[in-house]
């Protein structure tokens, strides 16, 4: 007998469901659902869309209404289940941005976070030692730390995928180990035959740096004062042979040989390749000294203390196949003020950067302070003041400065400083000499400021103003 193949069409998507409800969990586990958010738009005193002020030469910014972007983050974390006391968590993060200039804008979002954590390891294990304790593996925001104000994450080996053991009771306070591997690559977006695959691993992954993260935090050394200690090393882990990796740069070329028309500029792809083998180890230190509740004031002070050598950088990230002879000191306060009963907060902060790679020396030092003053629960009056300073060896034409102030008025959900979402409507000033001219572009817009504005090419000050939402839940 023949069979219809019409007659069973119906039949497949209901065995196709069938099967799939089968292989379905028993249950559907909850999903908490957080992350970050910034976007805003504006324009300057030159027209056009708005700008920010960067110093060239500096890794840090005042960030107040000096941000040209969209960014977010989104964050999905679950509880797996419990084993004998120890609970495991799953926790996925993707990040994507924008440069703020339309509604529709394609990105590819980069997967920041993808790990699991076994909560109070000691439990499930019967060890006493390990009570409370968490072991975790895969891609993650491993113990980040920032000044929120600069967004600058002071220490953050977290570039990479690892593994680790946190929160450890000992006697003097909470120790943790983590082991992640950071490798070496060429670049975002160098390389189309990816397909959207960035960064491109150089020659199969053939340099790579293990970092090492020890951490022994919550030291009680006074009243309201404790102290962390860190230990970060950076261990090469390179392949013999030669590995060669593409790059594009774009360069200035005349193409119809005549001196009347101007040189236009052309991308040019090139193949580079290197020994494999060369590559130093590096080693970082952490003192940091947290007090609370400082003078009675509410909130927190840090003061950090920070030396990254060789294939080491200050924020704690080894860097793969480096060669550089490098040693940095980094020097900082971090004063966040929440008095109690007071519509006033504010945070500020002060720090001092030294390098010296391959004998040239660079300085940076900031100061700047974010007072904010609360109409009622909601309405608020917001201010940042900030000044920066760097120098480098050979620098023709002295120290580069840029000072900045932003005036504004914000709408959050809260008094605190932390309060957020926060909408803002804010005007900014920046003023800077002339040795920051020269040294590159002060000015500039979009995804992480990386589009300069030529605007402001002959100018020593500029004004931006704008609306700007912040959120994070």
């Amino acid at each position: 007998m023949k069979t219809n193949p019409l007659a069973l069409a119906p039949v497949a998507p209901l065995a196709l469901a069938a099967a799939l409800l089968a292989a379905a969990p028993a249950r559907a586990l909850p999903v908490d659902f957080g992350g970050y958010f910034r976007s805003g738009m504006g324009t300057s005193s030159q027209g056009g869309k708005e700008v920010c002020f960067r110093l060239p030469g500096s890794v840090l910014w005042f960030r107040l209404g000096n941000e040209c972007d969209t960014y977010a983050d989104l964050v999905f974390r679950s509880t797996l289940g419990q084993v004998d006391g120890t609970t495991f968590k799953s926790t996925f993060r993707f990040s994507y941005g924008t440069q703020g200039i339309a509604n529709w804008e394609q990105t590819s979002p980069s997967w920041r976070e993808v790990f699991v954590e076994a909560q109070d390891i000691g439990s499930g294990l019967g060890v006493q030692a390990l009570q409370g304790a968490s072991l975790w593996a895969g891609k993650r925001f491993y113990g980040n730390r920032d000044i929120h104000m600069l967004d600058y994450g002071f220490w953050e080996p977290n570039q990479g995928v690892g593994a680790g053991l946190e929160n450890v009771k000992t006697p003097l306070g909470r120790f943790s180990y983590a082991m992640l591997r950071m490798g070496d690559f060429t670049g975002y977006g160098v390389n189309p035959a990816l397909g959207g695959f960035n960064p491109d691993l150089i020659g199969g992954g053939s340099r790579s740096v293990t970092v090492h993260d020890l951490r022994l935090e919550d030291i009680a050394v006074n009243p309201g004062g404790k102290l962390a200690l860190g230990l970060d090393l950076a261990l090469k882990n390179n392949r013999d042979g030669r590995s060669s990796y593409t790059v594009e740069t774009t360069q200035l070329a005349d193409l119809d040989g005549n001196p009347a028309t101007p040189p236009v500029p052309v991308v040019i792809r090139e193949t580079r390749s290197f020994d494999n083998k060369p590559g130093r180890n590096g080693l970082g230190l952490h003192v940091q000294h947290t007090q609370a509740d400082p003078f009675g004031l509410g909130g927190f002070n840090e003061v950090v203390l920070k030396f990254a050598h060789d294939a080491m950088t200050l924020r704690g990230v080894g860097i793969a196949g480096s060669t550089e002879r490098r040693r940095e000191w980094l020097l900082f306060d971090h004063w966040v003020m929440e008095p109690k009963g007071s519509a006033i907060t504010a945070s500020m902060t002060a720090g001092l950067r030294l390098a010296k790679v391959d004998g040239v020396t660079n300085k940076e030092f900031w100061i700047g302070a974010r007072p904010q003053y609360h109409i009622n629960n909601i309405w608020s009056l917001v201010s940042e003041v900030g000044l920066q300073q760097a120098e480098s060896d050979g620098d023709r034409l002295g120290a580069r400065r840029l000072a900045k102030v932003t005036l504004g008025t914000q709408f959050s959900m809260g008094r605190s400083i932390w309060s957020r979402p926060a909408i803002r409507f804010f005007t900014t000033y920046a003023k800077w000499n002339d040795a920051a001219a020269a040294a590159g572009p002060v000015t500039c817009t979009g995804r992480d400021c990386a589009t300069p504005v030529d605007a402001y090419q002959n100018k020593r000050s500029g004004l931006s103003y704008g609306v700007q939402i912040e959120g994070w839940f």
